[in-house]
């Protein structure tokens, strides 16, 4: 897929998206504030390994009744996204969006989200004669039916791990057993686009497999507290590098 037709398909999800003026209503006060935080034993992103240690996390977000919503969320990382010399950084990801309900089965959201690193900067060419900033901006659009969630993000400008124009494509389905336990089940793939490569990013798979996952919760009573497994069977990157299989577990606290 070109980078031209990825964009549109984001601006017409976009432009879907936003809010009518029939909407009711609604003081900018009366918007509720949600909240996260997790351990986990590492994080795993799109099927790549960003923490292979474990990982503390955690995410705060406004939501307006008219849809509007703004929020944070934050991890650990094993790694500098600038200097591969040190071992440990984090990532900061800070998003605006809208979303709605269609009806009782149907709703749909759509965000705009700036992934920040440690200490930001710019990672170069091993020649120091081409250079990608690490902040990156993408798009994201999902739409759900039920428990059955579909989604499309696609990367707005070329960083130093992607280009501009690269999509993203996942499905989720959530199904609620006994007990408070919930199983999880997502699949993800990836449209690289390629007419950006230079010396900082290449590109040999342009359509792959990124990950897929099976995991199972389980709700703590009224507490807030969820224990959770997940096993991901790891796909490909842009290079045709294969992901290793993961089994990830964690403890999140919501509020």
């Amino acid at each position: 897929m070109h980078d031209l037709s990825a964009k549109t398909i984001a601006l017409l999800l976009t432009f879907v998206s936003l809010p009518t003026f029939a909407d009711e209503v609604h003081p900018l006060g009366a918007g509720e504030l949600t909240g996260s935080a997790s351990i986990v034993n590492k994080y795993i992103y799109r099927g790549g390994v960003e923490n292979d240690d474990v990982a503390l996390q955690a995410g705060l977000e406004y939501a307006h009744p008219r849809g509007f919503l703004a929020g944070y969320w934050g991890s650990t990382l094993d790694y500098d996204a600038t200097d591969d010399s040190h071992h440990s950084g984090f990532e900061h990801d800070f998003y605006l969006g809208y979303g709605r309900k269609i009806n009782a089965d149907w709703s749909y959201e759509t965000k705009i989200t700036s992934y920040v690193y440690q200490n930001g900067g710019s990672v170069y060419s091993e020649d120091r004669t081409e250079k990608r900033r690490t902040t990156g901006f993408d798009v994201s659009n999902s739409l759900n039916y039920k428990n059955l969630n579909l989604g499309l993000a696609v990367l707005l400008a070329d960083v130093s791990y992607g280009n501009a124009g690269d999509v993203y494509l996942s499905a989720g389905y959530d199904y609620a057993l006994p007990q408070d336990f919930t199983l999880k089940t997502s699949i993800g793939a990836s449209i690289y686009n390629d007419h950006g490569d230079d010396a900082v990013v290449q590109t040999v798979k342009q359509n792959v497999f990124s990950e897929a996952r099976l995991g199972l919760t389980k709700a703590l009573g009224n507490t807030g507290v969820e224990l959770a497994f997940d096993y991901v069977w790891g796909g490909k990157n842009r290079m045709g590098e294969s992901f290793d299989d993961q089994t990830v577990i964690g403890l999140n606290y919501s509020f």
